[in-house]
């Protein structure tokens, strides 16, 4: 196997592998490579089982192209430009053809014609047509994908019945509007069938009644308001149906009977999510009595009722989140033996019963957040030995029972999450029954103000989340200052301004940003070395020479976040404890001056660096503080030149680096070769608040054709894209998402008409000129989109004085003024010059620019004219000399040329051009 892919390659090798007697796989993806020459190919067709030429720029194939592959098995051809399909010669052998993303507009049964094809992939073409004979010679076809040719609106009844072995089928976002009730009839190997993101609105009855074997179903993202009895009579095998994204008000069982005809169901996943069901009927699901996840999202449930899924005893989820319940009643969710995950987050709960998951014992995950829940039936988790996650975060709550979680209910609960709720105190009695197994505790956003220090809760607690809570400084003291095996502690926004000592010898994160604190005292850390993550953003920190000594402690530390602080400076030594540092935030600080060259030199081990925002920042080095940091793959930089290049970020330029932002306003212009050495194969790139106010056509030429590029543009002062630019982004438009442009100030004029033309250029509003402000770009026609200076007196104005030069009655020589003259001239009588406004200039600098040079050209031509006159008048009074001299003899006649005009009397050393030439050259 030989993989050149993404070499820039533009041809096919030939020679070049003839020394490889053994190769059987070739891939040529991701190159240049604009034909296939029959020719070149046969050099090694013998040899080769699998030929990979996805993403290339070829846009035909020649007839027979490979009829010398005797043994190629899988040719795939993804991402080219093909509009036609031709009979290739591979009609024996050929096992798997891929013709995905190119711009086929039909397929024929001509083209088609492989005897052992099981696999072919046409999907995102321009087919707008099929016959119902395009697959009548491909009968072994396996897998067959049609999805993403937005517009074939309609497939043909009668078109798959060849396919006697078809198994998986997909016809996503074709366009359908509609299926015939034949389609699938001859299909009675198929499993699996994807039908979403259509148009469809309905589902004809008896459409599946030979798919036996079918296990998916997928019709998702339709317009399906109502099924009819019947529509999924037949489907005996299948496991999972997708209904989600339509506009269902009601689902039944009938749906999967026929004529009265009772259908067993084997259905184990059914999806109904995002749709307008408000109320079912008690025997919905009654026929699934296999079924194990229901989702029921983003509808319109007021109530839902214990009947529809008291008989579905293999149930394991629950979905029946974003809906608008407001009470659980008696055993809504019980008595369901294996039921383990119930969402019911995001309603409008404020009451539930006791009794609710009464006898539910294998529920393991509960999520009753974003509900109004004021308080919480003491047992109402009995008989859930097994709960381990309880996320109750944004309701009302104040208080919890005592006995809520006591044993004999709850065996081994693991994480509650009790965030933004009303506590005033910490429920810490409720949770001590759990204080062999309770690992985490989310109390954030609450009212708590006070943690007592005897509490035996807090100590085995692993994960501690107090944040956003008004402790006191004595609470405080408790928390820290006291033994515990916290392995994760959260104090943001607590009111912290002095932090002494910290007691909690196996902590490994501690977040105190968004406090108070401006420096810490030496020991802190003596006893917490195993720390890896230390949040200290948004505090008063204004020196670090203070924490030199503190970082000696964290040989250990990956994460550190000093964002948000009035530093003042950073300089080589504030870090050099941090060697195992792989993340490092030091973004927003407004009072930072300088930033040394070296001060980075010790994160030798640093993935992610983030430093930006600095407005009283001089100069930064970019150059030198990234020259040791070979290991990045994330980086977020300030730019304090106003250009950058490959020269600033040579060292960064590899493999290893994933995303690269660049931000601030002394940034105005990103060279061709900025991004030139990355070769990830995801690529983020960032362009924030800067000054560019353009970006070169060249700029993602040096990065992979097979990478996934996103690029984001947002804040800068762009005006425009240039169609070269957009034309990169088109060739590889599969591979690259741009966000961001309409946050700049678009200007909608001449340069602006390749990016009307372009895709990019729907939502784009112009933010100038001011008579196009606010308007969408695609509404603006191109001769609109001008670059002529926008000003309806200059016309005027000149119009006017062609006139008055057209009138004039003297033949001395005019003059073009740039400004009108003071006074007329009393000899010449001159038609009146009306001036312009003095709110405009009468002549644009551009009309000043075009006048002096014609008028430079002008002066040339008369000096060259004039020397030319007195060279020729010269060398003639030399001649006539010459001839008078000759002539004296009365026998000798005259030449006749001695009458010639020029020896007429010249006209003075001037040169007068007549009005009519003087408007040509002008």
């Amino acid at each position: 196997m030989l993989n050149l892919q993404d070499n820039n390659i533009l041809s096919i090798p030939a020679n070049a592998l003839m020394a490889l007697p053994k190769l059987a796989a070739l891939k040529l993806d991701y190159n240049r490579i604009t034909a296939v020459a029959p020719e070149i190919l046969k050099l090694y067709a013998h040899r080769l089982t699998i030929f990979g030429l996805a993403k290339n720029v070829i846009r035909e194939l020649p007839e027979y192209a490979f009829q010398d592959f005797k043994k190629l098995k899988s040719l795939d051809l993804n991402g080219n430009f093909l509009i036609n399909l031709e009979s290739t010669g591979l009609e024996e052998t050929l096992d798997n053809l891929n013709l995905r993303d190119n711009q086929l507009t039909s397929l024929s049964s001509f083209a088609l014609t492989y005897k052992l094809l099981t696999k072919l992939d046409v999907s995102k073409n321009n087919l707008k047509e099929l016959f119902p004979d395009t697959f009548s010679l491909v009968p072994t076809l396996v897998q067959l994908n049609l999805s993403r040719n937005n517009h074939l609106t309609n497939v043909p009844a009668g078109i798959f019945d060849p396919l006697k072995k078809l198994e998986i089928l997909d016809l996503s976002s074709t366009g359908l509007k509609q299926i015939n009730t034949y389609l699938f009839d001859e299909l009675f190997n198929l499993k699996q069938l994807y039908l979403s993101n259509n148009h469809l609105v309905e589902i004809p009855e008896m459409l599946f009644k030979n798919c036996l074997n079918l296990t998916i179903l997928d019709l998702s993202g339709n317009s399906i308001v109502n099924l009819r009895i019947g529509s999924f009579y037949g489907l005996m095998s299948m496991k999972r149906l997708d209904l989600s994204s339509n506009k269902l008000t009601t689902f039944k069982g009938e749906y999967f009977n026929a004529r009265n005809k009772v259908n067993s169901s084997t259905l184990e996943e059914l999806n109904l999510n995002n749709n307008e069901l408000s109320y079912l009927f008690p025997s919905s699901f009654t026929i699934h009595s296999k079924l194990k996840i229901l989702k029921l999202a983003f509808n319109k449930f007021n109530y839902f009722p214990k009947e529809l899924i008291m008989s579905l005893m293999f149930l394991q989820e629950i979905d029946l989140s974003n809906n608008n319940l407001k009470t659980i009643d008696d055993y809504d969710y019980g008595n369901l033996a294996r039921l383990r995950k119930l969402n019911l987050n995001n309603n409008k709960i404020d009451t539930i019963s006791e009794t609710t998951f009464f006898n539910s014992s294998q529920l393991q995950i509960i999520n009753l957040s974003f509900n109004n829940l004021e308080k919480i039936p003491e047992r109402l988790f009995n008989t859930l030995y097994r709960l381990k996650i309880l996320n109750l975060n944004n309701n009302l709550l104040s208080d919890l029972p005592e006995n809520i979680f006591d044993r004999a209910k709850i065996r081994m609960l693991e994480h509650i999450s009790l965030s933004h709720n009303q506590f005033v105190a910490a429920p810490l009695k409720s949770l001590q029954k759990q204080y062999f197994f309770l690992t985490s505790v989310d109390l954030s956003h609450n009212l708590i103000e006070h943690i007592p220090s005897d509490d035996s809760t807090m100590v085995n607690i692993k994960h501690l989340d107090l944040s956003f809570n008004p402790l006191t400084q004595e609470s405080i003291n408790n928390i820290l200052n006291e033994p515990k095996t916290v392995r994760a502690l959260n104090l943001a926004g607590t009111n912290i301004n002095h932090v002494v000592h910290l007691e909690t010898p196996f902590l490994q994160y501690l977040n105190l940003s968004h406090n108070k604190i401006e420096v810490l005292a030496s020991n802190i850390f003596d006893r917490s070395t195993l720390l890896e993550e230390l949040d200290l953003s948004h505090n008063i920190i204004e020196d670090l020479d203070a924490f030199t000594n503190i970082w000696t402690k964290l040989s250990n530390l990956q994460t550190l976040d000093l964002s948000y602080n009035p530093i003042e400076k950073i300089k080589q030594g504030h870090f050099d404890s941090l060697h195992s540092l792989i993340y490092l935030s030091i973004t927003n600080l407004p009072e930072v001056e300088r930033i040394e060259k070296y001060a980075f030199k010790q994160f030798v081990n640093l993935e992610i660096l983030k430093a930006y925002n600095y407005p009283k920042l001089g100069y930064m080095d970019t150059q030198g503080l990234l020259n040791q940091l070979n290991l990045l793959e994330i980086l977020d930089l300030e730019i304090t030149d106003s250009t950058i290049g490959s020269d600033q970020l040579l060292t960064l330029m590899n493999a290893r680096l994933k995303q690269l932002t660049m931000r601030g306003s002394r940034l105005k212009s990103v060279l061709a070769s900025t991004l030139a050495g990355l070769k990830s194969a995801d690529i983020t790139i960032g362009l924030h608040n800067t000054s560019v106010t353009s970006l070169p056509p060249a700029l993602l030429i040096p990065l992979p054709r097979s990478s996934h590029i996103t690029l984001d543009i947002t804040d800068n002062e762009i005006s425009t894209l240039s169609a070269q630019f957009l034309v990169q982004l088109d060739d590889r438009k599969n591979n690259i998402y741009l966000k961001g442009l309409n946050s700049n100030p678009i200007q909608c004029d001449c340069n602006a008409r390749a990016l009307r033309r372009s895709y990019l250029g729907m939502n784009i509003v112009c933010q100038g000129p001011i008579d196009l402000k606010d308007r969408l770009l695609v509404e603006t026609g191109d001769d609109e989109l001008t670059c002529d200076a926008r000003k309806t007196t200059t016309t005027t104005t000149t119009t006017t004085v062609r006139t008055t030069k057209r009138t004039t009655t003297t033949s001395e020589p005019e003059i073009i003024w740039s400004l009108p003259p003071q006074t007329a001239s009393p000899v010449t009588k001159r038609a009146p010059v009306v001036r312009p406004s003095t709110s405009m200039a009468a002549i644009s600098n551009d009309d000043t620019l075009i006048i002096g040079i014609v008028g430079g050209v002008i002066g040339f031509i008369i000096i060259l004219i004039i020397i030319i006159c007195i060279v020729r008048l010269k060398m003639m009074n030399n001649n006539a000399i010459v001839q008078t001299q000759h002539c004296m003899n009365p026998n000798c006649p005259c030449p006749k040329y001695i009458t010639s005009p020029y020896m007429t009397p010249m006209a003075p050393s001037s040169y007068y051009m007549p009005y009519e030439k003087e408007m040509t050259l002008r």
